[in-house]
């Protein structure tokens, strides 16, 4: 615990200096770096973690140091990009699967705007389904952990065109996604079972000014089984009021195979406000995988401490029920940052 706490001091301690050093050219963490007059702005996060998991060794970690550039001029054009190192430095990590350092590029696209309700994105993007997989960034969800049902039932990117828009007019703010591709991944992770095509949507509509209630469809096939055709249908939803907050995600699968082949997840998340910056967090999920006969149960019960909006601690412990899908059980916390 000294050594966490060490950690944790000096990772504090460095992001406030960056903050004092860098207020000479009117810098704010979490709002990126402007570079002049060009147009163009850095950015990122970055996360380091403690874990004690049950049926491995305790673990303290850099886990990510992402780099943001996006550029914008005063046209049509916009450029963004998102470049994360993956396992920069571990403990305990020697022989460890999934611990392999790794340049990941998450992100490289160009919009164009073609009307105000219309945008064309054409490079690699977020895949559009449900709201978890679009924030991702660390400092931006409530929990060190990611539910399964973001990460397992479909790939997290794809490298195509998308067109996007939001139209005020209808149900005062309708947003829509419409997206595809033919595979040919750019810089594939290694560790995903990519797309070798898909053509999908996703529709987000405002039930109130405090909620709004999502739907994902899509219709794909992976590198892994390009012969297999399968189906997604999604719905997500959020409603925020007072610093309470309460979301939740539904995924079923279909496969071509039959129904023994479906893979169908769903989990529903509590955010309590206890103090000015300190939040207490409650998640279940339930997950299962193709040709499980079980589904798994997670129970999350963790506190998230807001420092400044950019950077944020989290504490948090897992319990499971039919664990057969390896999702960690035990303690997970994390330091991160938003620059």
């Amino acid at each position: 615990m000294r050594l966490i706490a060490s950690f944790c001091l000096l990772f504090s301690g460095i992001v406030a200096a960056a903050d004092n050093t860098l207020s000479d050219i009117d810098y704010r963490l979490g709002h990126g770096l402007q570079v002049a007059d060009t147009g163009l702005s850095l950015g990122g996060y970055a996360t380091a973690s403690y874990e004690d998991l049950q049926h491995a060794p305790s673990r303290v970690a850099l886990d990510n140091l992402s780099l943001f550039v996006w550029w914008q001029g005063e046209g049509r054009w916009k450029f963004f990009s998102e470049l994360d190192y993956e396992n920069v430095l571990a403990s305990n990590s020697a022989g460890q699967e999934g611990e392999e350092r790794y340049l990941a590029l998450e992100r490289l696209y160009l919009d164009y705007d073609v009307t105000d309700t219309a945008t064309l994105r054409a490079g690699k993007f977020l895949t559009p389904i449900g709201r978890w997989n679009l924030i991702h960034a660390t400092p931006l969800v409530w929990t060190t952990s990611r539910p399964l049902t973001t990460t397992r039932i479909f790939p997290t990117n794809v490298t195509g065109l998308m067109l996007y828009g939001t139209l005020p007019a209808v149900a005062a703010g309708f947003e829509y996604t419409l997206y595809g591709s033919r595979g040919n991944e750019i810089r594939p992770n290694p560790g995903i079972d990519t797309f070798d095509e898909v053509i999908g949507a996703h529709a987000i509509l405002p039930i109130s000014s405090e909620g709004q209630v999502g739907f994902s469809l899509a219709m794909f096939e992976q590198e892994d089984d390009p012969d297999e055709t399968r189906q997604i249908a999604g719905l997500d939803f959020v409603w925020a009021r007072n610093r309470y907050e309460f979301s939740a995600e539904a995924a079923y699968r279909f496969s071509e195979k039959g129904h023994l082949w479906d893979e169908r997840g769903a989990f529903g998340q509590l955010v309590v406000p206890l103090a000015e910056k300190t939040y207490a967090v409650g998640r279940y999920e339930v997950y299962q995988p193709a040709g499980a006969t079980q589904a798994t149960q997670l129970f999350v019960a963790g506190l998230n401490y807001r420092y400044t909006p950019a950077v944020v601690l989290k504490a948090e412990w897992i319990a499971g029920r039919n664990n057969q899908s390896g999702a960690p059980e035990g303690f997970m916390s994390s330091l991160s940052i938003l620059f």
